[in-house]
């Protein structure tokens, strides 16, 4: 992994979440990795651990199984890379904790969002990701009431 550049890793770890692969993507991840969602600052909430990011990949593709993930811009140094994204699922079991801790039940709603990710890369592996989505539109798409 420490031959790997950034831009070969965040290719790889896209790649995996793109054919939801919990483990290739955990296996880019450094021990100290956080998934730091720029949302969570509203609430003060601090970044997921690594253990908890565990928990976390796979509630989410549990909830959305058939789902269409793609990248469509990618900027990269050499340390960090970012990347403008797309989801595309549909929310077909239900969406818990870590994600929700309020589980939302199975709505049947296809969601749509774009992100964007910023990856900061050491050694080939991956130590925070710094993740901006909308969560309103999320919400709405799943007809969540607040």
């Amino acid at each position: 992994m420490a031959d790997q550049t950034a831009l070969d890793a965040i290719s790889d770890y896209t790649s995996a979440m793109a054919e939801s692969d919990v483990a290739s993507m955990e296996a880019l991840r450094a021990e100290e990795f956080v998934l730091d969602f720029v949302h969570n600052d509203a609430s003060a909430d601090p970044p997921l651990s690594a253990e908890a990011t565990q928990n976390f990949w796979p509630a989410w593709f549990a909830a959305f199984p058939e789902n269409d993930f793609h990248v469509t811009r990618t900027i990269a140094a050499e340390d960090v890379v970012v990347t403008q994204w797309t989801f595309i699922g549909t929310h077909t079991e239900t969406l818990g904790a870590p994600v929700f801790d309020d589980p939302i039940a199975a709505t049947g709603r296809t969601v749509r969002f774009r992100g964007v990710s910023v990856y900061d890369v050491v050694g080939g592996l991956i130590q925070r990701e710094t993740l901006y989505i909308d969560l309103a539109t999320v919400m709405v798409e799943l007809g969540v009431e607040l």
